[in-house]
Parts: structure tokens; C-alpha cells; sequence
């Protein structure tokens, strides 16, 4: 045996050269350290039987494997478009991978978007949220069109209430209320169903080149009546995402409106709309983007004044993109943790390295926080009016903020964690490098993470917006309500082990208030540190009720190393480093 010494066997030497992957959990919800207990103590703090959402998750944990591979096609294997036919036609076919299919499959059987419209069930929020913690991250990027799809449900189904009380500004007038309604609700059944051949996902068609969130000022298409009383859109959709969706929601102006429309795509080429290219992206590869011109493709009109109108759509969004950040978020953790079990490096496994403790617990405790401010506003976009510790400014404010502050954890944490791999969280061919790619767009979907901070601040300055987001905070920390705002009655008395985190959280919200005194070019770190201070009182509130030493030890290590840092900024020393 050249080279290798004669007491090596070539068993031996193979085995010195072989580095065991990490292991897919064989149940990601019965594994998983914190959702079979968040969910049971979110359950019974309002007395409803958590039975059927925990063998529901318990089965769907149990195919995180087969998720798993069905993913790993998705990035082999992405979407393309075929412009033309062998005769020269133009066809405009969009071409995707059989796991691509199968994914919208799984999540229509599984009712990933229909849990969360099912009003049968208490908590269906929460149940579908950890569902989609689940599944986002082994989606292969299915979650961002079911995102869509949620948002379009919420949507209609809220435009169709106010179209069932004869509110104005909302219905099509070139069609029969009857007609309106009919095709609503059939669409909101399509895009809610359990049966994969009647499930239809949805597009959400706002961005044009003159600019991607100042849609007001920048939406150039137009809706145009034609002869025959159809409403047709003309213009440029410059960033649409899951193009193969069977209907979508689009901004267009129509006469002096940005209104709100409803489009049934053909399904098949026709002209009236034309993919002019797929997006080339640094991740997301597996979803097909693309830049669309729409050339009077017909379409119904759902409300006049779209922008106020198409708000729910951008709050559920906006929680799917969070709860997209902490499933890849808690993946790689997962993974990270079964790896330091097997990987040894200067004789012992790596998780015995203090350094490589310290690190597998920041991933753990972040992991933690995520999770639960998560569900957290979950339960709060989907509160009851009667909840008397929320406002309608509490949901809007925290829907942005856990936006911004999850991205920004998330893409932060989780290049922190490809290190946790050596080598090998750098190399393609183990799909860690993918993770890190395809989170890299959170920060920027549904809103810039400064776009997103502007709107926080606007929304903190009216009335008593700012008192009621802090008070939230506050009361969560201290016991006097639970997630969502809900009022226990058992008892939560202060536990003496969570005194220092709980004050450190109290100074750091003193810390904030002066800080949004004059926030003009700080308001980024003080959006992130409001999401901060929220993930903060989650992991209180959570370790107040469990008592268990890892959730009181998370709650004190957030506190340490996840509480934003908020520094004043001279203004002149701004405008001095830019000239």
C-alpha cells in the first residue's frame, strides 16, 4: 500500500478520511427542543385540547426526510423558460423540476395555508405556524408563493365581508354583485383547498422598475375598460415571484385610483401576458422570478383604493417571512448540533470545545427567540378585538419590527453557524451554502429592512402608538398577559431566577424610549432593538410559565448577546463621511 504505513489497514484509512454528515431528524416536531412544549403551553394556558394539532404535527415531523430530499431537487434542478417553439411561436413555457409539483402537493394535502382559515379550530394560528416552521425551510422555496396565497385568501375573504355589507369602493361594477362574489369565494376555496387538483396558489404583482416599495409613486400600469366592458391591465410587473400561480393580486391605476385587482392567469400562452426573463438571483434558485409585461390581460376589480386594501396581504407576508427566517434558522441549529456529536477535532468531539459550546448556545438560545416571538405575532395578527392588551397599532408595528428583526437574525446568525461545519458548511454539495443564500433575501422581501424602520417610526409617532407597543413589551415580561395578549388567570408569579434578564430588559426599554426621542437616522437600530426587546419578553414569558433551567438559561443569554446595541449618531459626522 503506497504511501500509508503497514499498520493502517485501508478500512482504517477510509475511515480517518470519511466525515459523517449530519443527521436529518427522523421527527423534526418530536426532536425539536421547543415547539411539543410551546405548543402544549400555549394550549393549556387557554384550556383548549392540543390533541389534534400535536398528532398532526407529530406525522408531519415524521417527513421531514422526504422533505428534505424533495428540496435538494428544487436546487439541482431550477426553473427555465422556454421563449419560443421549434417553429419559432412564441410559448413562454415555464419548465419545473417533478419535487417542485410535488411540494405545492404536499402543502395543499396538508392544508399549510387552509389550517390557518379554518375557523373550526381555536389556535389555528399557532398550529400553523409551527406547521410552517416545519416545512419552510425544506419547501424549496414552495413557501414564498404560499405566503401569496395565504395573503390573497386573507385579503379576499376580508374584501368579501365588506362587499357582503354594501361597502363602497368595493366590487366591479361591470359584473353582478352575484357574479363578484360567486367568483371570489370560488377562489378563495381554490386557494384554501386540501386537494392538490383544485389548489391554486397566488401572485402578488405590486413592484415596477421606477421603484419596489414606494408603489404609490411608481406603479405605471393601467387598467383600461374595453368595449365589451372588460377590465384589462397594460403595463410592467418587474419582480414577480412563483409565476406558475393560477391567480394573482395586482396594483394598477384606474382613472384617478391605485386600485386593487384580481387576475386569472390563461392557462396557456395567449399574449396578454409575456414573460420577458427569469430573474438570475444570488439564492432563491429554485423559485421561478421573472419580469413579466402585461398586454390587456383581463382582470376583476376587488376594492378602488388598493394600497389600503392590500395591507392584510402584507401582514400575513410578512409573518411568512418570518417564520421562513426561523425555520433556517432552527434547521442548520439542528444540524449544527448533530454534527458537533460526531465531528472530533483535537481529541474530543466538538461539542465538548468550550468555544464550540458557547457557539452551538447562541444558536440555540437565537433559534429559541425566534421561535417564539414568531408565534407570538402570529397570535397577535390574528387577535380579537376583545384582547385588551393589544391595539391595532401593537399588530402593525410588531408585524414590521419581528419582520425586520428575524431577517436580520436570522442571515446574521446563520452565516455564524455554516462556520459551525468547517469546510463543509462552505461546499455546495452539502446544501448548507443554499440555506445562507436563500435567506439572504428576507432581509429585502416585503420591504427593506430601512423602508420597513421609516414605516415603524411614522407609525410610533401618532398618539399613543409608542406607549402601546412598550407596554406590550412590558406586560408580557412581567407576567400580566401571555402570548398574543391573552389573560391568564393561573399563576405566574416572579420567578427569582429570571430577576436579572427582567431587569436588564427593563433598563434596555428605558433605553429605547429615549432612544426614539430623535431617531431620524438611527430608526434601523431602534426597529431592531423593539424586535430585540420582543423576543426578550417571549423568552421570559415562556421560561415564567415552563420554569425549565434551559428556557430560564435562554431567556439570560438573549439578554446578554441579543439585545441591540442603541448608540447616538451625530448627524454632521453622516454627512461629513458621504461628501
Amino acid at each position: 500500500m503506497i504511501g500509508i504505513s503497514s499498520r493502517v489497514t485501508l478500512s482504517a484509512f477510509r475511515q480517518l478520511h470519511y466525515v459523517a454528515p449530519p443527521k436529518i431528524p427522523e421527527n423534526a416536531f418530536a426532536s425539536d427542543s421547543i415547539l411539543p412544549r410551546l405548543l402544549a403551553a400555549i394550549y393549556q394556558q387557554r384550556e383548549v385540547c392540543p390533541k389534534i394539532p400535536s398528532n398532526d404535527l407529530s406525522q408531519f415531523g415524521s417527513q421531514y426526510r422526504k422533505l428534505y430530499d424533495l428540496a435538494a431537487d428544487c436546487e439541482r434542478y431550477p426553473p427555465k423558460l422556454q421563449r419560443l417553439d421549434g417553429w419559432g411561436g412564441r410559448v413562454d413555457n415555464l419548465i419545473t423540476c417533478d419535487s417542485w409539483k410535488l411540494l405545492h402537493d404536499i402543502a395543499s394535502r396538508e392544508r399549510l395555508v387552509g389550517i390557518g382559515h379554518d375557523e373550526q379550530h381555536e389556535l389555528k394560528e399557532v398550529w400553523q405556524t409551527v406547521k410552517l416552521i416545519l416545512y419552510s425551510a425544506m419547501s424549496g422555496m414552495v413557501s414564498c408563493p404560499l405566503a401569496m396565497t395565504d395573503g390573497a385568501a386573507t385579503t379576499l375573504s376580508r374584501l368579501l365581508k365588506l362587499h357582503e355589507n354594501s361597502a363602497p369602493g368595493i366590487g366591479d361594477c361591470s359584473v353582478s354583485s352575484e357574479e363578484w362574489r360567486a367568483t371570489v369565494s370560488q377562489t378563495i376555496s381554490n386557494l384554501t383547498s386540501p386537494n392538490p387538483e383544485n389548489f391554486w396558489t397566488s401572485g402578488q404583482w405590486m413592484t415596477e422598475r421606477a421603484g419596489g416599495s414606494d408603489v404609490t409613486r411608481a406603479t405605471q400600469t393601467v387598467a383600461i375598460r374595453d368595449e365589451e366592458g372588460v377590465i384589462r391591465l397594460h403595463g410592467n410587473k418587474f419582480y414577480t415571484s412563483a409565476i406558475d400561480c393560477r391567480v394573482s393580486l395586482a396594483l394598477a391605476r384606474y382613472g384617478e385610483n391605485l386600485s386593487l385587482f384580481l387576475v386569472r392567469l390563461p392557462s396557456e400562452y395567449d399574449g396578454t401576458i409575456q414573460i420577458e426573463k427569469l430573474k438570475d438571483k444570488l439564492g432563491t434558485r429554485q423559485l421561478p422570478t421573472a419580469e413579466l409585461t402585461l398586454n390587456g390581460v383581463p382582470a376583476l376589480l376587488l376594492a378602488d383604493k388598493g394600497i389600503a386594501n392590500i395591507v392584510p396581504m402584507l401582514q400575513v407576508t410578512r409573518l411568512y417571512n418570518a417564520i421562513s427566517a426561523t425555520s433556517y434558522l432552527r434547521h442548520v441549529t439542528c444540524l449544527a448540533h448533530s454534527y458537533a456529536e460526531s465531528r472530533s477535532a483535537f481529541g474530543h468531539t466538538i461539542n465538548k470545545l468550550p468555544l464550540h459550546k458557547m457557539s452551538l448556545a447562541k444558536l440555540e438560545t437565537f433559534t429559541r427567540a425566534l421561535i417564539l416571538q414568531t408565534v407570538d405575532l402570529a397570535l397577535i395578527v390574528n387577535a380579537k378585538a376583545e384582547t385588551p392588551s393589544l391595539s391595532s397599532t401593537v399588530s402593525r408595528v410588531l408585524s414590521a419590527v419581528v419582520k425586520i428583526h428575524t431577517a436580520h437574525v436570522a442571515v446574521t446568525t446563520l452565516r455564524e453557524g455554516l462556520e459551525s461545519f468547517g469546510g463543509a458548511g462552505y461546499m455546495e454539495d452539502t446544501g448548507l451554502p443554499g440555506l445562507f443564500r436563500d435567506a439572504c433575501v428576507l432581509p429585502v422581501w416585503e420591504g427593506t429592512s430601512d423602508v420597513l424602520s421609516a414605516e415603524t417610526i411614522r407609525a410610533l409617532s401618532r398618539g399613543s402608538s409608542q406607549a402601546d407597543v412598550l407596554r406590550y413589551i412590558r406586560e408580557l415580561a412581567m407576567g400580566w398577559c401571555v402570548f398574543g395578549g391573552y389573560q391568564y388567570s393561573g399563576d405566574l408569579e416572579p420567578f427569582q431566577p429570571l430577576e436579572v434578564p427582567l431587569t436588564e430588559l427593563n433598563q434596555y426599554l428605558t433605553e429605547l424610549e429615549l432612544a426614539l426621542e430623535d431617531c431620524q437616522y438611527t430608526g434601523r437600530s431602534v426597529a431592531l432593538g423593539i424586535g430585540a426587546a420582543h423576543a426578550a419578553a417571549t423568552l421570559i414569558s415562556f421560561a415564567q410559565y415552563t420554569k425549565q433551567p434551559s428556557d430560564v438559561a435562554a431567556a439570560r443569554l438573549w439578554c446578554k448577546m441579543g439585545l441591540v446595541p442603541l448608540k447616538n449618531v451625530n448627524p454632521s459626522d453622516i454627512s461629513d463621511v458621504l461628501t
